[in-house]
């Protein structure tokens, strides 16, 4: 359990390091997460691969060169948060996947009608207009 509340945590930190600092490769995103220091255990790379390309809030935009160290280059993804669906930071808490929430929005989650989701709708007491669809579905209609 202690290992899926780490990655969730890490999850939820990525997408919002894309939102405040914008597009940026893996090794980036890994580097600004190794510097907070706020991970005992940090993902390996095809661990972050998977949790940036996975996530629906993050849309991969591209591609850069990248020094690998020995002189070569690479080219690495460039990965940024999906302006389509996420206009504030508040939206990352609307549009955050089940598997990321924390417990109290777990509870607070609905299934959206229309996707099928469970998504965070918000606190009922804090904000009490009740959607029809979640965020999702409301800037991005299924076809």
């Amino acid at each position: 359990m202690a290992k899926n509340n780490a990655n969730a945590r890490i999850r939820r930190r990525i997408a919002e390091i894309l939102y405040e600092r914008g597009p940026m490769t893996r090794s980036a995103v890994a580097s600004i997460l190794l510097g907070e220091g706020n991970f005992r255990v940090m993902p390996s790379d095809a661990s972050l691969s998977a949790m940036l390309a996975k996530n629906i809030q993050i849309i991969q935009t591209g591609t850069d060169k990248v020094d690998v160290g020995d002189g070569t280059m690479a080219h690495n993804s460039v990965y940024a948060i999906d302006e389509e669906i996420i206009h504030c930071k508040q939206d990352l808490l609307y549009t955050r996947p089940y598997s990321t929430m924390t417990k109290k929005q777990k509870s607070l989650a609905k299934r959206c009608p229309t996707c099928r989701q469970t998504r965070y709708m918000g606190d009922p007491s804090l904000f009490p207009q009740e959607w029809d669809e979640c965020l999702i579905c409301q800037r991005r209609p299924l076809d």
